[in-house]
């Protein structure tokens, strides 16, 4: 019967605490967030980044930075995976750099 009583208790606690945080704000997760804005993503834009900030992309260098650019000023990219136009970008290099990349 005591075993009961503050299984009953340690709920109510539980939960009163919790109620608590989510009216304090400290429930909302990132999923109830939404996505982050423009200006909170780190990824880099491929259709604007200049050369300097391509370069910080894992297994792009200068001559790879200027690919990308070059293919853009022809025909912008609609989704990251249009970055294997570039030559010297196959499969390999997107798997390095698609989590790191966006096109908006």
């Amino acid at each position: 019967m005591l075993r009961l009583l503050v299984l009953v208790v340690v709920v109510a606690v539980s939960t009163l605490h919790a109620g608590q945080a989510i009216a304090a704000g400290g429930g909302a997760g990132p999923s109830e967030q939404g996505p982050p804005s423009v200006e909170q993503d780190k990824r880099i834009n491929i259709n604007e980044a200049g050369p300097d900030v391509l370069v910080q992309l894992p297994g792009i260098g200068p001559s790879r930075a200027q690919a990308i650019i070059a293919e853009r000023e022809k025909r912008r990219f609609r989704r990251i995976e249009d970055i294997i136009r570039v030559p010297g970008i196959g499969r390999k290099t997107f798997g390095r750099i698609r989590y790191s990349i966006r096109v908006q």
